[in-house]
């Protein structure tokens, strides 16, 4: 961190500026002879003795950060063809950064003041050298920490931000509120009107923790993974830490150790609101008692149905292969217990206790909100027996498998008056489960033509057993069944050719 020596430069007649070339391979400078520079010099040297004279600088920590010596305090850069560059460094270019004497120091439009000290007049510059020194004494101090560090305070004064605070306090509510907010469950409370004023309570009181980024409050020590960008106002003893990709800029306070948010929010109302609406939607779900029966009775079959559970999947799955087989026969509606294992093995039904309404309903999730209504009819057809109800269930559904699974001489696809037997079709499912992303469709198209191309003996593809399966047919032909087949659900598009699909496994 710091000056490269052999790229600094001391005048004793300017003992308060430090002389260093800058731009890309300039490593010297050779005269400042002329008038011009040795008055703005001058100038700016009269500015820093000044103010370091009226205000009993502490000199060392500048230059201990610039790694100079002497009574020298601020760099001021030569270009090329030795004429003084008009803007002065940012004490930013300096910080964290190490640079190669063998390269010079890089000219970086964003680490220079917009300020031309050529153009200001004495009481202009007297200003401009003030900021800048009070810039240079702020980014020193700075630098007595690493990045790491200073953005780890960030943090965690952040967390200490009375929003944050309370967001972590209020976690599992806030959370619940959201929830409910989106969940269809709302569509089946009474008094909707209700439920309507609710949300529109909601929208207000969740604001101050919306506008928090959700990766910075998973946790009371969490931050977001992203890049950040520290930016340092010496006027304020204020570091402004901004990522680009949430969206979000904090602003931490060196002397305080604290945050401001962009947007800040009255927490003692914010505490309030949450507590109320919390409240509010208990109020509408005491109205609701026979909908609260329905889901605690819901939540109760799951729980019966669990040590059945490797029956009733294991007869769902049959059930859905014979389904792929008869597409226009929907097999669920014949077998009630189906229906319900379905269903409610895609719900989630806790049957724990929990401090609200709100919390406990917020964990459930319906595979289909017209359970509720299902659930009294579904107790009545539960078997008295399981055990013995599944597995004639089970015996059932394996015999309608073997009734309607293919055999190797039915058609299962045709195209333009060309039929293709399920024999042929496993052979075509073989040659996509090998090569199917190795290649693109035109290639495939032509070892099932038997195209006998340099192509595919220089890959030697026309020595497999698919080659010429189907050379009596068009090549268009062809393409229009890897068509059919994709739209049949047999084979999945993929960036290069096809793969087959889950069902196709399952029929092979």
């Amino acid at each position: 961190m710091g000056l490269p020596a052999s790229l600094t430069y001391h005048d004793e007649r300017y003992p308060y500026i430090i002389l260093t070339p800058i731009g890309k391979k300039n490593k010297q400078i050779r005269s400042i002879g002329h008038k011009f520079e040795r008055g703005i010099l001058s100038r700016v040297n009269e500015a820093i003795s000044d103010y370091v004279v009226e205000q009993k600088i502490n000199v060392r920590m500048i230059q201990s950060f610039l790694n100079i010596e002497g009574e020298a305090i601020l760099p001021v850069s030569f270009s090329k063809d030795d004429t003084l560059h008009p803007h002065l460094l940012k004490p930013e270019f300096f910080l964290w950064k190490d640079y190669s004497a063998e390269h010079g120091l890089p000219l970086k439009a964003e680490y220079r003041y917009e300020t031309d000290i050529t153009r200001l007049s004495s009481e202009q510059l007297d200003r401009h050298i003030r900021q800048v020194i009070d810039d240079y004494i702020f980014v020193a101090a700075i630098s007595l920490q690493s990045r790491d560090e200073w953005l780890e305070r960030i943090t965690k004064s952040f967390h200490q931000h009375p929003i944050v605070d309370l967001m972590h306090e209020k976690k599992h509510t806030i959370s619940s509120i959201e929830t409910m907010n989106q969940s269809a469950l709302l569509s089946l409370l009474k008094y909707p009107e209700d439920v309507s004023f609710w949300r529109n309570r909601v929208d207000i009181v969740m604001r101050p923790f919306r506008t928090l980024p959700q990766l910075w409050v998973k946790d009371r020590n969490s931050s977001c993974p992203h890049k950040k960008e520290l930016q340092f106002i010496s006027n304020q003893s204020m570091i402004q830490c901004a990522c680009e990709t949430c969206d979000r800029r904090f602003y931490y306070f060196t002397e305080g150790n604290e945050v401001l948010l962009e947007e800040e929010f009255d927490v003692l109302k914010a505490r309030k609101r949450v507590n109320t609406v919390h409240e509010q939607f208990n109020e509408v779900a005491d109205q609701n008692t026979d909908l609260l029966y329905q889901l605690r009775q819901l939540s109760f079959l799951k729980e019966r149905f669990h040590p059945y559970l490797p029956k009733l999947s294991e007869a769902l799955q049959l059930a859905e292969q014979i389904e792929r087989y008869k597409v226009d026969e929907p097999l669920l509606d014949a077998y009630p217990l189906l229906e319900m294992h379905k269903k409610l093995s895609r719900s989630t039904l806790p049957i724990d206790s929990f401090e609200s309404n709100l919390i406990w309903l917020s964990h459930i999730q319906l595979a289909d909100v017209t359970m509720v209504k299902q659930v009294e009819e579904w107790l009545e057809n539960i078997p008295e027996d399981m055990d013995m109800a599944l597995e004639k269930l089970l015996q059932e559904l394996k015999e309608r498998l073997n009734e309607v699974a293919y055999q190797d001489d039915d058609i299962i696809i045709t195209i333009k008056g060309r039929a293709l037997d399920y024999y042929s079709v496993q052979h075509v499912l073989d040659l996509i489960y090998y090569y199917g992303t190795d290649y693109p469709a035109h290639t495939l198209v032509q070892v099932l033509a038997g195209k006998s191309t340099n192509k595919l003996r220089r890959l030697r593809l026309h020595e497999t057993r698919w080659f010429g399966l189907l050379a009596d047919w068009p090549e268009k032909h062809i393409q229009r069944l890897f068509n059919q087949l994709e739209k049949k659900g047999w084979l999945m598009k993929q960036q290069k050719g096809y793969s087959i699909s889950q069902f196709a496994e399952e029929v092979m």
